[in-house]
């Protein structure tokens, strides 16, 4: 990864200068898919899973689930059996009417490198196409 940034200084011949940092960002979990699109028809229950797996090096515990928005997007998270690694959340989406809902979600860990996940949901409901001469 590679930021650069300005730093002002109170310095009148030199007000300002910037800096690079470079280095290596190592991820803490593979999340799958990282963002869901869900798409179809008014008043069916659109849904998906999405799988969280910590790195080994960074194990962690999600804690919790929160939505950002109150839509008519659900998630319940399932916690990883004796065995298995990965957390697995179930995402539904409804609605009556055509339109698109939007949700972020947000994960609490206990992990000190990441004390949150956030992934984005999305659901497009579609009006049937009318067939007709």
């Amino acid at each position: 990864m590679k930021k650069v940034t300005m730093i002002k200084t109170d310095d009148p011949e030199k007000a300002g200068f910037t800096v690079t940092v470079t280095g290596p960002v190592e991820k803490i979990a593979t999340i799958e898919p990282r963002s869901v699109y869900l798409e179809g028809l008014p008043g069916n229950t659109l849904e998906t899973i999405i799988k969280i797996t910590p790195v080994e090096k960074y194990k962690f515990s999600i804690l919790g689930v929160e939505q950002k928005v109150n839509t008519n997007i659900k998630a319940s998270l399932i916690a990883p059996k004796k065995d298995e690694k990965s957390w697995l959340v179930k995402v539904k989406a409804l609605s009556d009417k055509p339109g698109q809902v939007y949700d972020l979600l947000t994960f609490k860990t206990d992990s000190k490198y990441r004390p949150s996940l956030h992934i984005r949901v999305y659901a497009k409901f579609i009006e049937k196409q009318k067939t007709g001469s």
